[in-house]
């Protein structure tokens, strides 16, 4: 079997890494699979292992803007798979192009939850998730094969989108983690709040759903009552967001600074933070499948996260929950954190076990499996 990989939707942060790591873990010839050929553009190819098996083909349209790279996928992609693969993998959730089989994967949340779509109001980006909607609808209704990254993210399909996948084979394969090294340890200073500093790490695009400010404002009240913390933020975002989030920034200046907004870091700069922190926090209202929240478990790091779905179904009961939307919540989760070392040693103990459950490896070998399994099926 040939497999071809379209990864013109691939373009940045969790998308490129998660490609990345099944293609550095995969063992193709396991699943009667001899040659993957992949097109992309230059990010995300460059981020890609050299591999025998592993053919990668440049195309320069891929490189510019969203409509060259869907004319490319309509015009050119379907030629070029007819020519070079038996079946078709697309991650970006994407194809609406005539080649069949092919298998794509569930992983923008916000574009099916229409809460989270309102939340835009009536602007470019509403309209464009919309857009996005109706045309992964369907990309999952002509797909011989969805994966989906979480039970959340399956159930909430069948429940109010049911159309859209009831014709469709779905597999759950959750992904991966990095294996992040951090002995990490509370020291004596960091178990006395009054005397030493909490640093609070949230890492994250900057989006309406992802909270930011509400954080912000809820690290602002617990300065003013005496508990000694500073928060970094990590992740670059869209001009909307950023602008809610320096508002929030600047409303709580003080005469010394304690948020401190590092923008998109490389990401082993990123991993890096996670021996720094003391807190990871999570404050987003709408995920599919958390690969920031698996790192910060892998970390060890004690988490207050969001108690919205999926975030307890991954984090289970190795951290604390608040209701992200609300700055008091936030507030009174992470000073009872904060007043209780010990409970924050051994969630971060417990999330670090939890963690192991999600590997790299493990996703790799399930997904090239499952499309050697839709590949087969398709020829009976």
């Amino acid at each position: 079997m040939r497999l071809g990989i379209d990864a013109s939707n691939v373009r940045s942060g969790g998308g490129i890494i998660h490609l990345q790591k099944i293609l550095e873990q995969a063992e193709p010839k396991k699943h009667l699979i001899n040659r993957v050929v992949i097109w992309g553009g230059d990010t995300p190819l460059d981020n890609l292992p050299d591999k025998s098996w592993l053919e990668l083909r440049k195309i320069p349209n891929l490189n510019q803007q969203t409509s060259q790279r869907l004319f490319w996928q309509q015009t050119k992609l379907g030629k070029l798979a007819n020519e070079y693969c038996d079946l078709l993998f697309v991650p970006g959730g994407l194809y609406l192009g005539g080649f069949s089989p092919y298998v794509t994967m569930f992983q923008n949340m916000q574009i099916f939850e229409s809460k989270e779509r309102l939340r835009e109001g009536f602007s470019k980006e509403w309209l464009r998730l919309n857009l996005l909607k109706w045309a992964q609808s369907r990309t999952f209704r002509e797909a011989s094969g969805l994966i989906c990254l979480s039970e959340y993210s399956h159930n909430y399909l069948t429940q109010h989108h049911s159309f859209v996948i009831d014709q469709t084979p779905v597999q759950l394969i959750p992904h991966g983690t990095e294996k992040v090294k951090n002995e990490h340890i509370l020291s004596d200073i960091k178990r006395n709040p009054i005397n030493g500093t909490i640093r609070l790490l949230y890492v994250s695009t900057v989006k309406k759903y992802k909270h930011q400010w509400n954080l912000i404002d809820a690290v602002g009240l617990l300065r003013k009552e005496g508990i000694s913390v500073e928060l970094h933020l990590v992740g670059a975002g869209d001009s909307q967001a950023l602008e809610i989030m320096r508002d929030a920034i600047h409303r709580n200046k003080s005469e010394k600074n304690f948020i401190f907004y590092h923008k998109d870091l490389p990401y082993e700069q990123t991993l890096e933070w996670y021996h720094k922190a003391d807190i990871f926090v999570f404050p987003s209202t709408c995920e599919n499948m958390p690969v920031i929240l698996l790192e910060a478990m892998t970390a060890g790091l004690p988490i207050a996260s969001s108690d919205r779905d999926p975030m307890p179904e991954v984090l289970k009961d190795a951290g604390l929950y608040f209701n992200p939307e609300s700055v008091t919540s936030i507030k009174k989760c992470l000073r009872y954190m904060i007043e209780n070392p010990d409970l924050m040693q051994s969630l971060g103990l417990k999330a670090k076990k939890y963690s192991e459950d999600y590997s790299w490896i493990k996703c790799a070998d399930e997904t090239f499996a499952f499309l050697s399994s839709v590949y087969k099926k398709s020829k009976t």
